[in-house]
């Protein structure tokens, strides 16, 4: 299973590399043996990998195999993908249709989708005032400002709160500062 994980890298590896090779205006990545053969050694470890994932059931090993799984997909899917005619990607159509229109006048004079569906539009038009903003609503009063109840002076309690006797973290029981402190350093040297 290691090994079948570790070809399976190479392998996908070795495709992605060998279709890059591939000058795709002048050969079909089909048409080249070396990338065939590449392929083809993919399809085989993807099969052996996915029987794998099928019957293995150790958390250990799924999490490798369907790595590997995934690499073999993306470079089989890439093969396929650059397997198909330069003419058949689709950003050649519309440089060959404005080709096309360029070197035969009559062509450009039949009105094709994009042209009927852009036929009402006007790139010199004025362009038009904004809506006009609904009104705010008027007649409607603010509340009241809530009034609370004075606090005493000097103490920084809750307004209606009474301190409680018993209460260790109260104003009562807080620790005096002293006024001066000594100068210089408190420190021992040992």
């Amino acid at each position: 299973m290691t090994n079948a994980i570790a070809q399976s890298s190479i392998a996908s590896t070795n495709l992605l590399n060998g279709l890059q090779l591939i000058n795709r205006e002048t050969q079909r990545v089909s048409e080249d043996p070396e990338v065939q053969r590449r392929f083809e050694t993919c399809k085989n470890l993807r099969k052996k990998i996915l029987h794998y994932i099928q019957h293995v059931e150790s958390d250990q090993w799924i999490g490798s195999l369907v790595n590997a799984n995934d690499e073999l997909v993306k470079a089989l899917t890439a093969y396929e993908i650059t397997d198909r005619s330069i003419d058949d990607d689709s950003d050649s159509d519309a440089w060959e249709q404005l080709d096309s229109s360029a070197m035969n006048p009559a062509s450009a004079a039949q009105p094709d989708s994009n042209t009927q569906q852009l036929a009402g539009l006007n790139l010199n038009q004025a362009p038009q005032a904004p809506p006009v903003k609904p009104p705010r609503p008027g007649g409607i009063e603010m509340p009241p400002k809530p009034s609370f109840p004075a606090t005493r002076a000097g103490t920084d309690d809750t307004p209606g709160e009474a301190e409680d006797d018993d209460d260790p973290f109260g104003d009562s029981n807080a620790a005096p500062t002293p006024h001066a402190e000594r100068p210089g350093m408190t420190w021992r040297e040992v």
